[in-house]
């Protein structure tokens, strides 16, 4: 039985303890949350208990791990403190705010002798999955170009925090806030894997057109690599009609995820050359497929991981590395030029 606990009981804190709960060999022992007026609450809910003093929350003294899911702004001071505790820790996307400081939290988890892994989901979601199959099998030959992109509209995203737009926290920079921050982590990460190897340089272009001015609502990078393979991410929440969350272009075929207004992509259309020249087009409909990273992925291989069946999981350092490269796409907006990757 591994056993857990949560700092930062918000919406994602939530969807942590039910995710750890809806599994027999996971436990959670406790949480810590800085509203007083929900402690009653969440004890309630997941029959646990709930601390407001992070320092009284630490002396849980069954708890394995500690989930970070607190806004990104705590991000490294609380990683490292669970470290330092002798705790392993799982910190939510982004890993931290820079890339210096993701390098404090793996020093601390080096020096500390315990593990450090970062919550990127989307590793699990059903779009991604049938992308990396596709790229993987041959199938659509060598790959051209990758677009993905999240193209969104509404106050959803902006009020998605368990305060709503009370609290809008992703439009508040003191919090880190901007969808760069948000997706960003996402769509690198996606990209780093299915390309197995660094970019040789990064173009990036933030702007704050809608929503507020303080930070970015709307992100575009293009990613260069060694084999000359297009890559462009964006993400934005502007858009009022939806581009495609993926557009993938090989020498023999091309494959498309499609979106809606809402982070929903449920249908894909592939189009391949076979070898005796013929053309044949599928059709994939995603909805209900298993894994999706918003069903709880991480923890069901999670589990995997610590039982030995599965040889690597996601590390400090590839979530370092995304990092790097989302302060690539500051540096480049910021300067208006290419930044190469060091």
């Amino acid at each position: 039985m591994i056993t857990f606990g949560i700092v930062g009981m918000g919406r994602m804190g939530m969807m942590h303890a039910d995710w750890i709960q809806e599994n027999k060999q996971l436990k959670l022992a406790a949480a810590c949350e800085k509203n007083p007026a929900r402690t009653a609450e969440l004890k309630n809910k997941y029959n646990i208990e709930v601390f407001t003093d992070f320092n009284e929350f630490l002396k849980t003294p069954e708890m394995d791990f500690v989930v970070i899911a607190t806004t990104n702004e705590f991000h490294e001071i609380l990683t490292v403190a669970a470290l330092e505790s002798g705790r392993n820790v799982i910190v939510e996307k982004p890993m931290s705010l820079n890339y210096q400081s993701t390098l404090r939290m793996i020093k601390a988890a080096e020096d500390s002798k315990k593990e450090l892994l970062v919550f990127h989901s989307t590793r699990w979601d059903r779009d991604f999955l049938l992308v990396r199959d596709y790229i993987e099998s041959g199938k659509l030959g060598k790959l051209l170009t990758i677009h993905l992109r999240v193209m969104l509209f509404g106050e959803f995203w902006a009020g998605g925090g368990v305060d709503g737009m009370q609290n809008p926290w992703r439009l508040k920079e003191e919090y880190g806030g901007g969808i760069l921050m948000d997706w960003g982590p996402h769509l690198i990460d996606q990209l780093l894997v299915l390309k197995g190897r660094d970019p040789v340089s990064v173009y990036g272009s933030l702007q704050s057109g809608l929503w507020c001015n303080k930070v970015d609502d709307h992100f575009f990078a293009a990613l260069k690599f060694d084999d000359d393979t297009i890559c462009e991410v964006e993400a934005s929440i502007n858009c009022r009609i939806p581009l495609p969350r993926w557009y993938v272009i090989g020498t023999k075929g091309t494959l498309v995820v499609n979106s809606r207004l809402t982070n929903v992509w449920d249908d894909a259309e592939v189009r391949l050359q076979k070898d005796d020249g013929a053309n044949e087009k599928h059709e994939v409909k995603l909805v209900g497929h298993p894994g999706a990273g918003l069903t709880g992925g991480f923890y069901k291989d999670f589990i995997h991981y610590k039982d030995s069946k599965k040889s690597q999981y996601i590390t400090m350092q590839q979530a370092s590395k995304v990092v790097k490269i989302l302060d690539m796409i500051k540096e480049s907006s910021l300067e208006g030029k290419t930044v190469q990757f060091k």
